[in-house]
């Protein structure tokens, strides 16, 4: 790596909603202590609270990673906790960030490994929020879809049926629909050969569906306090860095009501020289849309640490090797 290279920020991404499978980082689990310390700690405060083990959840036996994983109850923790335990993973080698991106769940674990928030209460609180949906929310999904977000208005079906979600780059956004519609909103993308995957979500998060959940999700955090963090934090929320003091009361509702801006995070940390991203999202997404945001002249690096198709611990060492230089 050039000097010019081992200068530039060191930059945790973590994901949300839509990047979970079975079986994810199985490879850590096994064979990083570390990993699987946090893991067991956050498993057993699951179990006390809930009485299920989410260790079992995620590596049971009977799971496949082709298996759709999208039962909000076991995803959501599953999502916070194997993220948060793979940056204690990496920093256990050597390798600290300079600052943390958050993306919609994701932000909830950026400010938990920046100690903004305890990691019980941060844990604790994500894996209560599917409960507050599921009671007063109507089913819904989201799709991601590759193409220029200008199509949603274009297009008169996804326009009358959906909201946009988040915006990842020039080329690629994220629709929120009630469950009625996620079929017509895809029957029309295939006619215009545009390419898209539906998210393994049950909910329309990030749009107006999920209002309904909102007093009480504001409820719950009413008297959660953050604390000054060890690094800055950026959020896809504010579309840029946070400021703990200046957060309104409400900040953690608005994480998984208002739009995503990941674009907007990826486009400023570029203007400012770029970045070493290393993507702890379970599957290596938030690597691939930060490139999407890279002119071609750029100098970042994009370092993923986890693939559904394995190579995990291979992957750990390499950036255990970028923290000695």
């Amino acid at each position: 790596m050039t000097d010019a290279n081992s200068r530039r920020p060191v930059v945790f991404c973590f994901a949300g909603q839509g990047a979970q499978y079975f079986r994810m980082a199985a490879d850590l689990y096994e064979q990083e202590p570390v990993f699987r310390d946090w893991m067991r700690i956050g498993d057993a405060l699951l179990r006390e609270r809930f009485g299920y083990s989410l260790i079992t959840e995620i590596y049971g036996p009977d799971r496949r990673i082709g298996d759709p994983f999208d039962r909000l109850a076991v995803s959501h923790p599953a999502l916070f906790l194997v993220q948060y335990a793979a940056a204690r993973a990496v920093m256990q080698r050597g390798l600290r960030p300079d600052l943390l991106l958050g993306v919609s769940l994701g932000e909830f674990v950026a400010m938990c490994v920046a100690g903004m928030m305890p990691f019980e209460e941060a844990l604790l609180h994500v894996a209560d929020q599917p409960a507050r949906f599921e009671a007063s929310c109507p089913p819904g999904g989201m799709i991601a879809v590759l193409a220029p977000p200008a199509l949603q208005q274009e297009t008169p079906v996804l326009a009358q049926n959906s909201e946009i979600a988040g915006i990842s780059s020039d080329g690629h956004f994220v629709l929120s629909a009630p469950a009625a519609a996620l079929a017509p909103i895809e029957a029309e993308l295939r006619a215009r050969a545009v390419a898209f995957q539906r998210l393994p979500v049950g909910f329309a998060f990030h749009s107006h569906w999920i209002d309904p959940a909102a007093e009480s999700c504001r409820a719950a955090s009413a008297g959660l306090r953050f604390d000054p963090p060890f690094w800055p934090c950026w959020s896809s929320c504010l579309g840029g860095p946070l400021d703990p003091a200046a957060l309104p009361p409400d900040f953690l509702w608005r994480i998984v009501r208002a739009p995503m801006d990941l674009s907007g995070c990826f486009t400023a940390l570029e203007e400012t020289g770029g970045a070493r991203y290393v993507d702890l999202s379970p599957s290596g997404t938030l690597a691939a849309l930060a490139r999407q945001n890279m002119a071609a002249t750029s100098a970042s690096q994009t370092l993923p640490l986890l693939s559904p198709f394995g190579g995990n611990m291979k992957r750990l060492a390499g950036l255990a090797e970028i923290a000695q230089l």
